[in-house]
């Protein structure tokens, strides 16, 4: 049972952290960022408010799950860890959000480049504080 409060806690805090940082880039460095997108979808329609945080969470659980199931494979200790495991992460999705942004509906790349490496890497960070050394107790019992 510790197991998954640990899980759930790790995925609410890399959901936070995500939108924190979010509030940041796109509300801070890059206000008008998302004005066009006004002409597709009002930012005040319910895929806004709340297909896209309900979608941010499934996604932050399903990273906090594979942070514990790849746990042994990502390289470094503690905190190294989660970056590494944020930097992985961020190759495998952020790019290729990149790549289609650049070639369907985003030409100017540079606050999704700043949001998702950013999130991911303090995301990893955040897991594996709260994972810790758990995993290796856990591991070693088997």
């Amino acid at each position: 049972m510790k197991r998954v409060w640990r899980w759930l806690l790790a995925s609410v805090l890399f959901f936070v952290v995500g939108q924190v940082i979010a509030m940041g880039v796109y509300g801070g460095l890059f206000p008008n960022y998302y004005q066009g997108y006004e002409a597709f979808r009002p930012m005040s329609s319910m895929h806004f408010r709340c297909g896209l945080p309900l979608m941010s969470l499934i996604q932050s659980m399903v990273i906090a799950l594979l942070y514990a199931v790849f746990y042994k494979g990502i390289p470094g200790t503690g905190v190294l860890k989660g970056v590494v495991f944020g930097l992985l992460l961020w190759l495998m999705t952020g790019c290729g959000i990149i790549i289609t942004y650049c070639t369907t509906i985003e030409p100017f790349p540079v606050p999704c480049l700043v949001y998702t490496i950013i999130s991911m890497i303090i995301g990893g960070m955040v897991i594996s504080a709260v994972y810790g050394k758990v995993l290796d107790e856990e591991k070693g019992n088997v």
